[in-house]
């Protein structure tokens, strides 16, 4: 096998898809011993496969053109990035934006979790020694891309300020931007940031992909940023056809000269994923994303020519979200039984094939070197129905009670997911739960909206990288970003004195604090996952993700450096 050659070695596993099948759309099916007895240690440790989570980059010089194609299971809700966080726009606004900083390029990080900030708009920045003032120095020569209203013009001072006012004013974004106290444009080239409040972070929030830069002109002209895209970014936005593609080209002008690499890159809207998987056997997409080790093997069968990566698990971002401002979820008691009824080991086992994790949700490394024991999680994280019974019934529901849940199929064992927890809360509590299955772009509206009565199968957005919007961004009670809609004082106090240390020690013993409360509270119920595995054509070179940063969505981004050996 050539050296630069991304395909692991052949590998075996035991599991068939049909095993698989069974166990994940059947609750009451057993596991088999061979998985019962790695997955009890697996779901406690480090997660392990058969499949590198490191790519290291391409040591051949690349290749210029062609096309990329890509079958995507998410339509954007909207163009606007003032007013969604969804995976679908930023897929998108990943490769056509910049922002002022960025985290590396899987072909430049030094590993997997490498977080290391890099100079995206913004060549230098240096923090107040109170961490209340951020300047950052941009580079000379940046042109916005060079179709109407901007027609090439070069990016400044001035641009930087009026997007971050813009996201200030209204939208999902507003609650990271409001902590602006003002901002000064000395020169063209500089731009200095006042906060209202010290915040040793505040460069990781701005590179976070959503924080990306939009133009003046195009929000005058249009009155909002609904209908089209327009940046700095590697590619340009040529065509979006709601529901059946995208197509972005190469941007000529773009300031990371040479790159990007591709012509262009199509992304199909394809919800179905029997679909998007046959699309990517048949060669139609190049890259494709599958959450269990069975469907992983599964594609090297049928596709033996094809790379697979781990994508490494270092947190949960999906779990029962509960209308916990409302009764009966209100009451932690309620919150603590339900999360003592669900039996998470039987879906790491079942669904997982024993590789995945019981939940949490921030990264592991903010706040310790290794993955949460069991243990560790806490009391109300483990699987114990007659406690769980007693407590509810302490909480003055002997008897149950009925409930509805609504939720978006990311990946097909999700569906199972769900249908484990209906029957754990059913067998358990007599909790009964109606359950909808809704589209996308539904779901995420609705979801995002935080009106909604009942249960969802909730989220936090993926795209979370660094640690002040893990925690004060998605868990303060003001913050719009805090979807579980839960007011939890402690955690307020907990997160902003974060924000405002330096020093990494304490950092962590602060995140543990935190993490120790939310659990201890139940304000977010994280269920089993697994971060799945990436797999793409074997002509494709510098594809590799990396942790907290998928290719395929948030991470897109790293695509400006990828391309086709054909």
């Amino acid at each position: 096998m050539p050296t630069d050659d991304p395909r692991p070695a052949p590998v075996r596993y035991r599991v068939t898809r049909r095993d698989f099948l069974k166990r994940a759309g059947v609750a009451t099916v057993g596991m088999t011993p061979l998985v019962a007895a790695a997955s009890r240690t697996r779901a406690s440790a480090e997660t392990s496969s058969p499949y590198p989570d490191w790519m290291p980059p391409s040591t051949k010089p690349p290749k210029r053109g062609k096309t990329l194609v890509r079958a995507s299971a998410w339509d954007p809700p909207v163009l606007d990035p003032r007013l969604t966080n969804s995976v679908g726009l930023f897929q998108i606004a990943s490769l056509t934006s910049s922002r002022l900083v960025r985290y590396p390029f899987s072909d430049e990080a030094a590993n997997t979790t490498d977080l290391t900030l890099k100079g995206d708009l913004a060549e230098s920045w240096q923090g107040s020694p109170d961490f209340r003032v951020w300047t950052f120095k941009l580079r000379k020569g940046v042109k916005w891309h060079n179709v109407p209203p901007l027609n090439g013009r070069e990016l400044v001072a001035q641009d930087i300020k009026f997007c971050f006012e813009a996201y200030a004013k209204e939208g999902v974004q507003s609650f990271t931007f409001q902590e602006i106290e003002g901002i000064e444009t000395p020169d063209k080239y500089t731009v200095r940031v006042h906060l209202k409040m010290p915040n040793t972070m505040f460069p990781q929030n701005l590179a976070e992909p959503v924080s990306v830069v939009f133009p003046r002109e195009v929000l005058e002209e249009d009155g909002d940023l609904k209908k089209r895209i327009v940046g700095t970014g590697p590619f340009i936005l040529k065509e979006h056809t709601r529901k059946v593609r995208v197509v972005l080209v190469r941007n000529p002008d773009y300031f990371d000269t040479g790159r990007p690499y591709v012509d262009e890159y199509h992304i199909l809207s394809t919800p179905d994923a029997a679909t998007r998987l046959a699309a990517f056997r048949s060669g139609q997409s190049d890259i494709h994303f599958v959450a269990s080790l069975a469907d992983a093997a599964a594609i090297l069968k049928t596709t033996p020519a094809a790379a697979v990566q781990e994508y490494k698990t270092v947190q949960t971002v999906f779990g029962l979200a509960l209308a916990q401002d409302k009764p009966p979820f209100n009451d932690v008691r309620v919150r603590r039984a339900i999360s003592m009824a669900i039996d998470r080991q039987k879906q790491v086992d079942t669904l997982y094939g024993g590789h995945g994790i019981l939940g949490w949700g921030i990264p592991y490394f903010y706040f310790q070197d290794k993955m949460p024991t069991a243990a560790q999680l806490g009391p109300w994280w483990q699987y114990k129905p007659a406690e769980a019974k007693k407590l509810l019934a302490e909480a003055g529901h002997p008897n149950g009670f009925e409930s509805t849940l609504f939720y978006y199929e990311y990946f097909p064992e999700m569906t199972s997911q769900v249908q484990l927890v209906q029957q754990d809360l059913k067998r358990n509590l007599n909790i009964e739960i109606k359950i909808s299955k809704l589209d996308y772009t539904t779901f995420f509206g609705r979801y995002a909206d935080g009106k909604w009565d009942g249960m969802a199968w909730g989220f936090k957005t993926g795209y979370a990288t660094g640690l002040d919007e893990q925690t004060y961004q998605y868990m303060h009670s003001k913050s719009t970003k805090n979807y579980w809609r839960f007011a939890d004082p402690v955690i307020d106090e907990l997160v902003t004195k974060l924000r405002k240390t330096p020093d990494r020690a304490e950092q962590r013993t602060l995140t543990k604090k935190v993490l120790e409360r939310e659990h201890d509270q139940v304000l977010r119920m994280w269920m089993p996952y697994d971060a799945g595995f990436l797999s793409w054509q074997p002509y494709l070179r510098n594809t590799g993700s990396l942790a907290l940063r998928r290719n395929d969505g948030y991470g897109a981004s790293t695509l400006a450096r990828l391309w086709i050996d054909k």
